[in-house]
């Protein structure tokens, strides 16, 4: 899909009349290109679905990473004001801060771009040809980013304005039940599914597929407690086959390679980003590079280390081989696949020629740093191309245990082996669920395997937050932020003293929810202040 990157200068044109940056639901100029007069050939449908693409990517650039999103929970820190996420995990967060507008902003400019697609896709048939072997799928990529871009408000705001048709200010309107929401999403996956191959060729690898939906689908229905449907839906996925009879998608050997360039559109990735190589600050390494290796901003924090497991396959307090004093000795290869702890190899080169070390500074606030994305060898910070990933099969196959547990009927060999699959990955082979906690496990034993298992492998990936929103666990996990004091975790060998690096408040009555921007309130006359989340 990187090819999608060559229309976007054509994009120039079109983007005045499919979303402005000024108003959240706005008006539409008059003075610019107009649908009728755009949508006029396949070449434009093309270009105008490739801007759908864009504002996927627009989510995911400057300030808001999805890694971002794990500095507002007990995973990371970020000590940079400029990255906007401190007042989140300090609860002082409010109608007005920057990521509440963004999120909302940039997912109503998808929904609106997605709308006129479906409202005007037909319009570029009418003077050319009638069919074509892509309308339909056009068609199906637009009805999937809709739902996608919804399912997310849904998560972060709970109801919604529902926009099915290109709007104006003047036809803004009111928040809806999110179950309402919820349906709409459903119905335009299942749209969705049946337009979209299982598999692209070459050329348009990246776009959104059947696998894709099924996932947004079934995780859409998971995360609104819909969990028979959200099984079905994820099973699908798991079921999935190319056109030579082998799956669709498997977890792929290499865990910190997964996540690298070198390895990118592998056999688990599901849905990403996708970037051109020499696009400066286009792709996530420019910013990696600097916040990581040259600032340190993102500080991964002792509550994260300290929830892997031992190699044995047992919590660091129930494991009696477990030294504190070398905290990081035998366990789950994915902690240093994510985290770079104290006197570990960074990967690149010392200024003499011998492997860097990674020694704590004042500028690394945990005493730790983020191994995963990061290519310590790079050179060249701004000639990126890493993609960014959405979800992945691992994803699925965790959300479909959970959702099997919690529909009440589940099969236990089966939501044992999704774990497993997980967890015994030729890179991490970490024990089996029943060589370590058993078999025939009670619901509330698998979903703190669940539980645990996804915030160990999605570390800074950007679902920690919308975790700990559905498991309504905010006020259990959201303490002060917690390090390593740096002045002794420089010391050669390390010592280990925890030292608060941020206080953090979380309070159960507000903070579940994000609050409707108040450039919303503010413009949308249908949204008043007394139609605010609760606490804001």
């Amino acid at each position: 899909m990187k090819t999608i990157r060559i229309y976007l200068m054509l994009l120039l044109g079109f983007v005045s009349f499919v979303g402005c940056e000024d108003d959240l639901l706005h008006k539409e100029p008059q003075d610019k290109l107009t649908p009728q007069a755009f949508f006029t050939s396949e070449e434009n449908a093309v270009i105008a679905v490739n801007g759908i693409y864009n504002s996927v990517r627009a989510m995911n650039a400057g300030r808001e990473y999805y890694i971002d999103y794990d500095c507002m929970t007990d995973n990371m820190y970020n000590y940079s004001r400029y990255q906007n996420t401190q007042e989140f995990g300090q609860g002082s967060h409010g109608a007005s801060s920057y990521y509440a507008e963004a999120k909302w902003r940039k997912n109503y400019q998808g929904i609106g771009r997605a709308n006129l697609v479906l409202a005007y896709l037909d319009k570029c048939y009418e003077k050319t040809v009638s069919a074509s072997a892509i309308k339909e799928r056009l068609r199906g990529e637009a009805y999937f980013f809709r739902a996608f871009f919804y399912a997310d408000l849904i998560d972060f705001y709970g109801d919604v304005p529902l926009i099915t048709e290109p709007v104006t200010i003047e036809s803004a309107g009111p928040r809806v039940s999110k179950d309402i929401i919820l349906q709409q999403i459903i119905d335009d996956l299942d749209s969705a599914i049946v337009r979209l191959p299982v598999e692209y060729g070459a050329e348009d690898i990246g776009r959104a597929t059947k696998g894709a939906a099924l996932a947004v689908k079934g995780k859409a229905l998971l995360f609104n407690k819909k969990y028979a449907e959200a099984a079905v839906a994820l099973k699908e996925v798991m079921n999935l086959k190319k056109a030579n009879g082998s799956p669709r998608y498997e977890i792929y050997s290499l865990y910190r390679e997964l996540f690298l360039p070198q390895h990118e559109n592998n056999s688990e990735v599901i849905l990403d980003i996708q970037y051109v190589k020499g696009k400066y600050s286009e792709g996530l390494t420019h910013d990696m590079f600097v916040y990581v290796v040259q600032w340190n901003s993102y500080c991964p924090l002792v509550q994260l280390a300290e929830a892997y497991y031992t190699k044995a396959g047992l919590p660091i307090t129930a494991d009696p081989s477990f030294d504190p004093a070398k905290p990081f000795l035998n366990r789950d290869p994915r902690l240093e696949f994510n985290i770079v702890v104290p006197r570990s190899l960074t990967g690149r080169l010392a200024s003499n020629g011998s492997p860097a070390v990674f020694i704590p500074s004042s500028g690394n606030p945990s005493g730790m740093k983020i191994r995963k994305f990061n290519d310590y060898t790079e050179t060249d910070k701004n000639n990126s191309e890493h993609n960014i990933i959405l979800m992945r099969y691992a994803d699925v196959l965790l959300m479909y245990a959970e959702a099997a547990v919690m529909s009440g009927t589940y099969d236990d060999a089966e939501v044992r082996a999704c774990i497993n699959a997980v967890r015994q990955r030729p890179a991490v082979m970490m024990p089996k669920v029943e060589d370590v906690e058993g078999t025939n496990l009670s619901p509330e034993q698998y979903m703190d395997i669940i539980m645990h298992e996804r915030r160990v492998e999605f570390a800074f990936e950007g679902t920690r937050i919308s975790d700990i929103r559905r498991w309504r666990i905010g006020e259990q996990v959201m303490t002060d932020a917690i390090g390593y004091d740096v002045a002794e975790a420089k010391k050669n060998p390390p010592v280990y003293v925890k030292a608060r690096i941020d206080v953090r408040v979380f309070n159960p009555n507000r903070d579940y929810l994000w609050p409707i921007p108040q450039k919303e309130v503010d413009s949308n006359p249908y949204i008043n202040p007394e139609d605010q989340n609760p606490g804001y």
